[in-house]
């Protein structure tokens, strides 16, 4: 059995969830003795697909009666790989299925989704598919905690003191900004942390506009704003940070709360971000609606006031191991390779 695993992101986006998503499909396959391919012009038995955007892919695989699983809603802070759109007006937000995405996961032999709820969701928002849980997946060994050199990366390449606490905070720029004033109000409550806010661009080139300039301009001098950042440096800030914060009201990546469960970072979020069986509030994180209880949590964490939820977050990251991973792949894809024989 050979697997297409498919998954072209631009260079900007090289280091983001769709691209750590498919490799840590390799890495599970590889763990279980499964080959695979990432060259469509190789033979292949079962097609792996993250992004709405490879449809022409799965229409390809249907011509040659040839499977198709998709993994739908792992990668949500990624504009690569998103299935879901947010809509606000009038101050009421709404999170729905894209026309495309639903287009393309009703011509998938199966859809593979984190959560019951997101289950429950694409149901109602009409998939006719095959819908399974599966787990995320996540390499553990990438969040090594011995190797002082992998942490040291963040503070050679943005020149900061590492006696001070940081605080990662994940999002993205758009003329809303949403949520981040939850961030901007941490930050001046905490004037002996730095906070980092990293932020994915909805349109290209926002990051440069001039809102967003005035934003960063009065944001206190212990809060800074980068675009999304290498793979090796994003791991070693999570490695370094306390905290982890999703501000935001769009639903947050599996993949990127996943990578800060397992380095042991606190997290605190958005209720409203969060697949809400996903994370446990109180047990593997904090989860509030307000922008000032985000922010008050931020504060008393790192004044020790807040019992931790890292350990149990970690045991739970700790499932989704390429392993555990990999096995229930290599079931999936031997399902509908024999239902497709049957048929």
């Amino acid at each position: 059995m050979k697997v297409l695993v498919s998954f072209q992101p631009n260079k900007k986006a090289s280091d983001f969830e769709g691209a750590r998503l498919r490799k840590t499909i390799k890495g599970a396959l590889e763990m279980v003795g499964v080959e695979y391919t990432t060259s469509i012009v190789e033979k292949y038995d079962v097609v792996h697909l993250i992004t709405p955007d490879d449809e022409n892919k799965l229409n390809d695989a249907k011509e040659n009666n040839i499977p198709v699983v998709v993994s739908a809603c792992y990668c949500e802070d990624d504009p690569l790989a998103s299935f879901l759109e947010h809509k606000s007006k009038d101050g009421n937000r709404t999170t729905e299925l894209s026309s495309k995405a639903l287009r393309f996961l009703n011509k998938a032999d199966l859809v593979l989704v984190p959560t019951p709820s997101v289950r429950d969701f694409l149901v109602n928002s009409g998939v006719t598919a095959d819908i399974s849980i599966a787990l995320p997946g996540i390499n553990m060994s990438r969040f090594d905690f011995s190797r002082e050199d992998e942490k040291n990366i963040f503070y050679r390449y943005f020149r900061e003191d590492p006696k001070r606490d940081l605080v990662i905070g994940l999002g993205e720029y758009d003329l809303q900004m949403e949520g981040i004033n939850a961030f901007i109000s941490a930050a001046k409550m905490c004037p002996n942390a730095t906070f980092y806010f990293i932020g994915r661009e909805t349109t290209p080139g926002i990051y440069n506009s001039l809102k967003i300039k005035r934003l960063i301009n009065s944001a206190p001098k212990n809060l800074k704003f980068t675009n999304i950042i290498p793979d090796d440096v994003y791991r070693s800030a999570l490695l370094n940070a306390k905290v982890f914060v999703l501000p935001g009201y769009k639903t947050a990546g599996v993949m990127s709360i996943l990578d800060a469960m397992a380095a042991k970072c606190q997290i605190i979020a958005r209720k409203q971000a969060i697949y809400s069986d996903f994370l446990k509030d109180g047990e593997t994180a904090y989860l509030c609606e307000f922008s000032e209880t985000i922010s008050s949590l931020v504060r008393d964490y790192l004044q020790g006031k807040t019992k931790p939820t890292i350990e149990e977050a970690y045991k739970e990251a700790s499932k989704c191991n390429l392993k555990a991973v990999g096995e229930q792949l290599k079931w999936f894809y031997l399902e509908q390779i024999n239902i497709k024989e049957l048929s």
